[in-house]
């Protein structure tokens, strides 16, 4: 399981960045993104500051992650 994600949303240079080095929270985050992926559709509720950032996953919202320390 990684230890380091780096998860990007939305088009370069203007994506969203979140960093995650919890596994388990990590794993909680990515079945969320695959569930949405698989649908072709859905939410993804993510955390930020105390704040929950909510993206409406289409096939047009790239989605991408960096896996280190795996």
């Amino acid at each position: 399981m990684a230890t380091d994600v780096t998860l990007y949303i939305g088009i370069p240079p203007n994506y969203a960045k979140f960093r995650y080095t919890e596994p388990a929270v990590w794993e909680g985050v990515r079945a969320q993104i695959i569930a949405a992926m698989n649908a072709g559709r859905g939410t993804i509720e993510l955390e930020r500051k105390g704040d929950t950032v909510v993206y409406v996953y289409s096939p047009f919202l790239p989605v991408s992650w960096v896996e280190a320390g795996a």
